[in-house]
């Protein structure tokens, strides 16, 4: 298992558009990919787990990546929520 904290920089925090590429790309991958945020701790694989959490501007979540490609995994979902922090 392995799992990195990063802030969530985009006005309009994980809104539809960046959901829809977070799960697109963890739906790439063998491994279970879970998103915590508050007190919710998401599937990471869909889009309508990620847009229930309601992560908003300027607020931490934890990526979580467990299973056999869970490095390369994490390593594409944070390069995904980059291109969304701009």
């Amino acid at each position: 298992m392995v799992s990195k904290k990063i802030i969530v920089k985009g006005v309009n925090g994980l809104h539809i558009k960046p959901a829809g590429a977070l799960s697109q790309v963890a739906l790439g991958y063998q491994c279970a990919v879970y998103l915590k945020v508050r007190n919710y701790n998401v599937n990471a694989k869909s889009v309508l787990g990620i847009l229930s959490a309601q992560v908003r501007q300027n607020e931490e979540i934890e990526l979580v990546c467990s299973g056999e490609d869970e490095e390369k995994c994490l390593e594409g979902m944070l390069a995904c929520i980059e291109k969304y922090n701009g």
